[in-house]
């Protein structure tokens, strides 16, 4: 997989936002303390003369979204779907500073359940306290390079040693990644030694989904980004590793999460 990152075993994409937007760039934090926290910093402009949409598809993160216009500052927790789903309408040509958090971050503290929040565009003012400041700092920051910075500084005054909950998320999610999402919520509560509804609840409570759920987005992802990138991979060879029975059984979990078949969506994206 050439685009997997050696430092983290799963990455969560967005192929539409680079694809629908302008002056796209972005950074992806290798090696550093955080690196187990923030999968992403990105940045982008809308056009001036049409209206910019774009589509979310399942990724089990969220993510923070910037507006950076002098004159209109704001900012939104933006939460994964778990289908594929058309997001309001974006400021024209407002350059955005993003911040995509991977399910088992442990730095941010929202106010609400993650299960609360899912599939939503939410003010961040509404989700977290004392954030206005952080807002109004990342506006101001003059470039890209700058912001990612910025941000990085504001993540250090935050850092905690991680609570009982939180470690067992992260040690049930690094599992889930490493099995290629083909481990079971059984197999989960008997090598946590938690049980199963426990298990499920903090799921839910920390990153949206049930743990069956979740696997099926992190599968869904480890195919999209072979199958989207698949020059040397065979098709076959694609379904067979990520734990599809057949040809049949991947066209019908990649239509669920995403609302178009595979061929549809990579003719879509790449034409």
């Amino acid at each position: 997989m050439k685009n997997r990152m050696k430092s983290h075993i799963y990455f969560p994409s967005q192929p539409e936002i680079q694809k629908n937007t302008l002056f796209y760039q972005e950074l992806r934090p290798v090696k550093l303390w955080y690196s187990k926290d923030v999968a992403l910093f990105y940045q982008f402009k809308t056009v001036d003369d049409s209206t910019t949409y774009l589509s979310l598809i399942p990724d089990g993160c969220f993510d923070f979204l910037f507006c950076c216009d002098p004159n209109h500052p704001s900012a939104f927790l933006w939460t994964s779907p778990f289908y594929r789903k058309r997001q309001p309408e974006f400021r024209r040509g407002c350059e955005y500073f993003g911040v995509r958090f991977f399910p088992e971050q442990s730095v941010i503290k929202l106010n609400n359940s993650m299960n609360e929040l899912l599939a939503q565009q939410i003010p961040l003012i509404e989700v977290m306290d004392n954030i206005e400041y952080l807002i109004e700092w990342i506006v101001l920051g003059n470039s890209f390079q700058e912001r990612t910075e910025r941000f990085v500084n504001y993540l250090e005054k935050l850092r905690t040693d991680l609570g009982k909950d939180q470690k067992m998320i992260r040690y049930a999610i690094d599992h889930i990644y490493s099995s290629g999402a083909m481990v079971t919520v059984q197999e989960l509560s008997d090598s946590i030694g938690f049980s199963e509804q426990h298990i499920r609840r903090k799921f839910e409570t920390y990153i949206g989904f049930s743990p069956k759920e979740f696997g099926q987005i992190v599968r869904f992802q480890n195919t999209l980004d072979m199958f989207l990138d698949n020059k040397e991979s065979k098709l076959l060879d694609i379904i067979y590793e990520n734990g599809y029975y057949d040809q049949a059984h991947f066209i019908k979990g990649f239509k669920k999460l995403i609302q178009l078949t595979p061929k549809q969506y990579k003719k879509f994206l790449i034409g």
